[in-house]
């Protein structure tokens, strides 16, 4: 098989390898499987949170490359940062970007860091705390006004409740609407349910594991939508998660350590009021030195931080290289097991890498992917590569490479090496 005209790319936020047996008994997941090549204990990116990670997808390459190192932005005062929500803060070339520019039409639903980015039909992601009102102006002038008022109109009935499941509902539906009506090139889809179970309560609750049912049940509309509208010779699809989550039953502020050293000032409100700055991430936190004479005390309180058992150990120069993070932040530490820093959560993601149960995976069906097979190891940073082959796009400057078949051959990988990322 040549390369495919469509392909579908739907995101499992915070599905895990943990995930993958009972993924594997559900009926559609379980049917995708039979006839797709699945990579297995993949390598998330660090800072192993959604933001940077889904960047890291849509480019191939890793934080330092794209410099979208987090989800939020650091702001010391704030108690709820704003979001990196703009396309304009990818400094890397996107999927997106190259099908375009090949004449390709592109459809986008809720794919983090889209708000105002040059995509044909596209329902951008807007977290954050506001009010509905000023959500849906942020969704309607960063996206594509008329595509998304018709889309949520059409689909209002799912918003019965505010919930994000209601959501992933809605845009499951908008996502069959458009491939059988406007029938792209490319479709991207972030699912988002599993992700905020595990984060509300906890990764192996009973809820999480309801999540993944609704996620299956989801994919089915998607196929079923897919096999309507495209000849199966025409048509390709990659399903891939972000990064794993681990239980939490404890949070730490680390910039209460930062005011036990003096180095932050009630009422820590203003840019004066900080000498040095602790950006926390969920499983890292990043300290920020504004006072560079205070440098020594601030290594003292990460010293005094090192001790906690809460703190599992000081991350590496190559970690805070390849995040992005050793740009602007002197020092980085990871949370012990159990740990987080920051917001509290039952769950949370944004560790080190080489945590036990916490890779992510994706699988691929169609174009040049040979049935029911199984590579291990790599990135996340290699389904860019992956699915420009699939679409028949030049590949451009990247770090991940296609793991799954070669562009000359077609033949899978047999590769089952590591990915370079830091761990």
């Amino acid at each position: 098989m040549g390369n495919a005209k469509h392909l579908m790319m739907v995101s499992f936020d915070a599905v895990d390898n943990q995930d993958l047996e009972a993924l594997l008994s559900m009926p559609n997941f379980g049917a995708l499987r039979k006839r797709a090549a699945l990579a297995r204990d993949v390598d998330s990116v660090f800072v192993s949170n959604t933001y940077p990670v889904h960047s890291s997808i849509i480019t191939g390459v890793y934080p330092n490359r794209h410099g979208l190192i987090d989800n939020v932005k650091t702001q010391p005062g704030r108690q709820k940062p704003d979001w990196n929500v703009y396309a304009r803060d990818v400094h890397a070339r996107t999927l997106y970007q190259k099908a375009a520019e090949a004449g390709l039409s592109v459809c986008s639903l809720m794919y983090p860091v889209t708000t105002g980015a040059d995509i044909r039909w596209n329902l951008p992601e807007v977290p954050g705390p506001m009010s509905l009102l000023q959500r849906a102006g942020k969704m309607l002038g960063g996206g594509s006004a008329m595509f998304v008022l018709s889309g949520v109109l059409r689909n209002a009935h799912y918003f019965k409740h505010a919930t994000l499941s209601c959501l992933d509902d809605a845009t499951t539906a908008m996502a069959a609407d458009v491939l059988r009506e406007k029938k792209p090139d490319l479709l991207l889809l972030h699912l988002i349910d599993v992700d905020d179970c595990k984060h509300r309560f906890g990764p192996r609750s009973p809820e999480a594991k309801a999540a993944l049912a609704r996620l299956d049940a989801r994919l089915g509309k998607l196929l079923g939508a897919q096999a309507e509208s495209f000849a199966p010779e025409d048509s390709a699809v990659i399903v891939f998660s972000d990064h794993g989550c681990l239980d939490v039953h404890d949070v730490l502020e680390p910039n209460a350590v930062l005011k036990e050293f003096g180095l932050i000032r009630e009422p820590a409100k203003e840019p004066r009021d900080f000498d040095a700055f602790f950006h926390c991430a969920g499983g890292s936190a990043f300290v920020k030195v504004y006072d560079p004479v205070k440098l020594p005390r601030v290594r003292a309180a990460v010293d005094a931080l090192l001790k906690m058992p809460a703190v599992r150990r000081e991350l590496t120069e190559e970690e805070m290289r390849v995040s992005g993070f050793a740009r602007e932040f002197a020092f980085g530490v990871e949370a012990a097991d159990g740990f987080s820093f920051g917001e509290a959560h039952k769950g949370q993601h944004g560790y080190g890498l080489r945590r036990e149960g916490y890779h992510p995976f994706y699988m691929a069906a169609g174009g040049k992917i040979r049935e029911n097979t199984t590579v291990y190891g790599g990135c996340v940073v290699d389904i860019c590569p992956l699915a420009a082959g699939l679409m028949g796009l030049p590949l451009w400057e990247m770090e991940g490479k296609n793991r799954l078949f070669s562009q000359d051959s077609g033949e899978i990988s047999a590769q089952a090496d590591v990915g370079s990322n830091a761990s």
